[in-house]
């Protein structure tokens, strides 16, 4: 009965030594699994966030249409959207004219600003708060001269009924993950286009 007994005890030892090394096996890939879940789920929400700035910056820019401060108030936008966002950083936002096109960022604004076309910011521009860069003129009459945004100068930007003009916002930011499972920096870009605001019937400044 003794012998019944201790075979018995050792039996269950040997299970539990068994069930030890298959979690110490089983262990790496359920924390992989953690890992990727919180790794992809971050992303994705970071994604969205990134969706919803650059809607806000067009939506910015659309509303202000043709008014001096146009482009700077959809940076700021742009920026106060983002600068919480873990792990994102803007790299570049353009502001093109997306009238009569396919609502695409212009690959020439990819790399500058071009002449009636867009304005073309690097992040350090989308970060600074100042509204230096953007002065010109007075407050009678402003001008875009020698500004950041002096290629597509707000200030002509067309709100009459007839020669309505879409404006377009495209952001390009990189993702830098948290836990390392996805291999370097990610890439993101998104863009957004709204029509600018029309001229209502009686305004005084169209």
């Amino acid at each position: 009965m003794r012998a019944l007994s201790r075979l018995h005890r050792r039996a269950r030892g040997g299970d539990r030594g068994a069930v030890i090394i298959e979690f110490a096996i089983v262990a790496p890939f359920l924390v992989l699994i953690l890992f990727g879940i919180f790794e992809f789920g971050n992303a994705w929400r970071q994604v969205g966030s990134v969706e919803r700035a650059t809607q806000q910056g067009a939506r910015t820019a659309a509303s202000m249409a043709n008014h001096r401060f146009a482009d700077y108030e959809a940076l700021r936008a742009i920026d106060t959207a983002t600068r919480g966002l873990s792990g994102v950083t803007v790299d570049q936002v353009v502001i093109f004219n997306a009238t009569g096109g396919s609502g695409s960022v212009p690959p020439a604004c990819l790399s500058g600003s071009v002449g009636g076309l867009c304005n073309t910011y690097s992040g350090a521009q989308v970060r600074t708060t100042s509204p230096g860069g953007f002065s010109g003129g007075n407050s009678q009459s402003p001008t875009c001269g020698g500004s950041l945004d002096a290629a597509w100068c707000p200030l002509g930007r067309s709100r009459l009924q007839d020669s309505i003009v879409r404006i377009g916002v495209h952001v390009r930011l990189t993702y830098e993950p948290v836990t390392g499972l996805i291999p370097g920096q990610v890439q993101l870009e998104r863009t957004s286009v709204y029509q600018i605001d029309p001229c209502q019937q009686g305004e005084t400044s169209c």
